[in-house]
């Protein structure tokens, strides 16, 4: 009986792996640190800092029509307010640039359109990085890239970057990401 239940879980398990189940991520796109952490310091040496934002490269996404997701790098943002300021994020700021300065088109970001947050308030975007138009991951060099965002602390605009590096043994080369 024991048997099987284990030959069942085994066949259940290829049925799956086989059945079209395709990553919607091309493999060897990992980045770190993962997640960044990024803190706008206080202005005063009394006060706590306004802001920190965690940040993730999750990787290179596959086109997926159904989705409406472009061939694209995706970012996943966490802004947590710490300090008393009102910050306000604005996702049309998000640039994507790769170590060559490449840029990638302007993100498709949810949840869409500017933002308000107010003491103790958390908030995760997550923005898909069109790549240029007819241009691939053998196109770009994709091992080191740049995040750059502005967010208005107590309506004073403050410019946050932070630099992600890709983990060793990864591909730029589409033959090897598995496409």
């Amino acid at each position: 009986m024991v048997r099987g239940f284990a030959l069942g879980i085994a066949v259940m398990g290829m049925v799956l792996a086989a059945g079209g189940c395709s990553q919607p991520y091309a493999s060897g796109y990992t980045y770190y640190p993962q997640p960044a952490t990024v803190e706008v310091l206080p202005r005063e040496e009394k006060q706590r800092s306004p802001l920190m934002a965690l940040v993730s490269v999750l990787g290179v996404h596959k086109e997926d029509q159904q989705q409406r997701i472009p061939y694209s790098v995706v970012v996943r943002m966490r802004f947590e307010i710490v300090g008393q300021s009102k910050v306000t994020f604005d996702p049309a700021t998000l640039e994507l640039v790769t170590g060559t300065l490449r840029e990638f088109q302007r993100p498709r970001v949810t949840p869409p359109g500017l933002v308000t947050l107010a003491p103790g308030d958390r908030k995760v975007f997550t923005a898909y990085f069109p790549f240029p138009p007819g241009a691939s991951v053998s196109d770009m060099n994709l091992r080191n890239l740049r995040l750059r965002w502005e967010v208005n602390i107590d309506s004073t605009p403050v410019i946050q970057t932070v630099v992600f590096e890709r983990v060793e043994g990864g591909s730029d080369y589409d033959n090897e990401v598995g496409f």
